[in-house]
């Protein structure tokens, strides 16, 4: 909306619309004269009104000097006694602006300073040619009035842009660290800086900007050489330089200092806080993946897994809480057998290792590898690396331990059994042989009860004679090592069912052939421990063995009808508190990476379950 005009320029065009319209008849001068001088001067008074009016109300903070200037030329000009000789300059900190036509040689002048903020900075020129008389004072207060108003603007002008240069550091700095998560890389992150800091600068069309850190440089975009007119901010992390923030303009441009340089200094302050907090959650990053590759290392690895398998699950943990998962590999070496990650191949020399030793002795190392050019973070990734191997140390010793019991179990049956076979058996076999000898030379003296006395020693050393060989044969193991699994646990149900006077029956869906003689040795002892404690604490009157084979899965199935362990009032899904004889079960088939389970079954009794995979 255009300003009204002011009062006394209404008041003065009504004069002189008055002094106009006035008769020589009413003039009381007779000449006229007096009335033609008041008509000319309020004329001028007019003009200057309207130049003032006009001038002040097309100075807007949005123009710039050069579009104020003109404005004042287009209004003050006019404005003066002889507009059409009349030439105006105005002078500004060394800029000159000029009215049309100006030229030189025009000598004859009239001038006002401008100052702002009382600092003298330029002044407003009107020129006439020397022949031409100034309106003094009349036009010199003009030029003294609108030098004046042009002081105003000019302070007005640096307030207003003094608050948008503020504006644009304040909305930088507020977008930059809006914008500049934890979660960016350092490359995204200095991007962010230049998206916001280049807009804030005075010349932002001209302005580029380079972050160096660390021996790494990252530029703004169309960024070049031969910009060497530059602000620049140190940059520290705890305490430590680490590297710069730079800004360049042309030569010929100059910076706003020190409001550019202030803002500068508060970014790369924003940026020193963002790389320490950023090395904060790295470390806390990198010590999560640590911990949560030990937590589910120590979690997935079972002693029923085998040493490959093993193996394979520290890999599927380790790999990726390295520091460049996508190309680290690893290597497990144990006992002249060697377990590698996926995807490693010759060529990565670059490594880490931790030895690996079981009771003291030591039988490999856990490598991993990075190319050449990839650093490690050392000590951090050789602590971890070393916790796992130290892992899969312990995992090894309780491995062996379950193998030694195992063993040791074993070569106990089978010392027990060759006893009652070479020793026990033969003395017996001997009792039983004299006992009948006995019975017959008493019978020859007549002594009847006597002979029905050593009679019945010689049936029950038999007997015993018997007892001893079918246990030695179910600790030898002899059906099993002439004519293999399948045939014994046949001969083991045919036996228990003979022994016990109770239905036990084997059953063999399909061909299962069992070509590693100590799995078949186990599978035999399981089956073995799993009838007898049916029998013996469960009470059991019918036993099923069932073994299967189906597309790689072999299965063990020992079902009773016994009293099982929930007998006691037990929920169904109470398991036993193991025995030596359960732990050896769960051992022996740990030792082939089986599950052994140990469940109720619904019609009652219990069911022993071993299954595993057979590659």
């Amino acid at each position: 909306m255009e300003a009204a005009l002011p009062t006394s320029c209404i008041r003065a065009m009504k004069v002189l619309m008055t002094a106009k319209n006035k008769s020589p008849a009413d003039d009381p001068c007779p000449a006229g004269e007096t009335h033609a001088g008041t008509g000319q001067a309020l004329h001028e008074r007019l003009k200057e009104i309207t130049c003032l009016y006009e001038i002040r109300r097309g100075m807007g903070l949005e123009r710039s000097f050069d579009v104020v200037c003109q404005q004042i030329f287009r209004h003050l000009i006019p404005a003066m006694q002889f507009p059409e000789l009349a030439t105006a300059v105005i002078e500004l900190e060394g800029k000159r602006f000029t009215s049309k036509n100006h030229g030189y040689g025009l000598t004859h002048e009239l001038q006002s300073k401008i100052s702002v903020n009382n600092k003298p900075c330029g002044q407003l020129r009107v020129f006439y040619p020397e022949d031409k008389p100034f309106l003094v004072p009349e036009e010199q207060k003009l030029i003294d009035a609108i030098a004046s108003d042009l002081e105003m603007w000019l302070e007005r002008k640096q307030i207003d842009e003094a608050l948008r240069e503020r504006l644009k550091e304040i909305t930088c700095l507020y977008e930059i660290r809006r914008g500049i998560g934890l979660e960016l890389s350092v490359d995204n992150a200095c991007q962010q800086i230049f998206e916001h800091l280049i807009p804030a600068m005075q010349f932002p069309e001209l302005a580029t900007a380079v972050i160096e850190l660390d021996g790494r440089r990252f530029t703004s975009e169309n960024h070049g050489g031969g910009l060497t007119h530059e602000l620049q901010s140190k940059i520290s992390a705890n305490n430590k330089p680490c590297g710069q923030l730079r800004v360049f303009y042309p030569e010929d441009k100059p910076f706003l200092v020190p409001e550019e340089q202030r803002l500068i200094d508060a970014v790369a302050s924003d940026l020193e806080m963002w790389l320490e907090r950023k090395q904060i959650d790295e470390a806390l990053g990198e010590r999560l993946k640590e911990i949560t590759c030990l937590y589910e290392i120590r979690r997935g690895m079972g002693q029923e897994l085998s040493l490959d398998s093993a193996c394979q699950q520290i890999f599927e943990h380790l790999i990726p809480a390295m520091q460049f998962p996508e190309i680290a590999t690893a290597v497990i070496e144990l006992d002249g057998r060697r377990f590698t990650s996926e995807n490693h191949g010759q060529g990565l020399t670059h490594e880490l290792q931790s030895g690996i030793s079981v009771n003291n002795k030591i039988c490999g190392q856990l490598r991993v590898f990075y190319p050449v050019d990839k650093p490690f973070l050392v000590p951090e990734e050789q602590r971890l690396i070393d916790a796992v191997a130290s892992d899969l140390e312990r995992w090894l010793e309780r491995k062996v331990l379950e193998q030694t019991l195992v063993s040791i179990a074993e070569e106990h049956q089978r010392a027990i059994g060759q006893e009652l076979h070479d020793n026990l058996g033969q003395q017996i076999a001997a009792i039983s042989y004299q006992a009948r000898a006995l019975e017959k030379k008493i019978a020859a003296l007549g002594s009847k009860d006597a002979s029905t006395v050593a009679a019945s020693i010689a049936a029950q050393a038999q007997t015993a004679v018997m007892v001893c060989k079918q246990v030695a044969q179910g600790l030898l193991s002899f059906e099993l090592d002439t004519n293999g699994l399948v045939a014994a646990l046949q001969a083991f149900a045919s036996k228990i069912a003979a022994t016990y006077k109770i239905a036990c029956e084997f059953l063999c869906k399909n061909e299962v052939v069992i070509s590693d003689n100590n799995l078949a040795l186990n599978l035999y002892r399981i089956a073995q421990e799993a009838v007898n404690n049916g029998i013996r604490h469960g009470g059991a009157k019918h036993v099923t063995i069932s073994l299967s084979l189906e597309e790689g899965m072999l299965r063990l199935s020992i079902c009773d009808d016994g009293r099982g362990f929930a007998a006691a009032g037990a929920g169904p899904k109470s398991r036993p508190t193991p025995g030596m004889g359960i732990k050896i079960m769960e051992y022996r088939a740990r030792q082939h990476g089986a599950v052994l389970e140990i469940l109720p079954r619904t019609e009652g009794g219990t069911e022993v379950r071993l299954e595993m995979r057979m590659d």
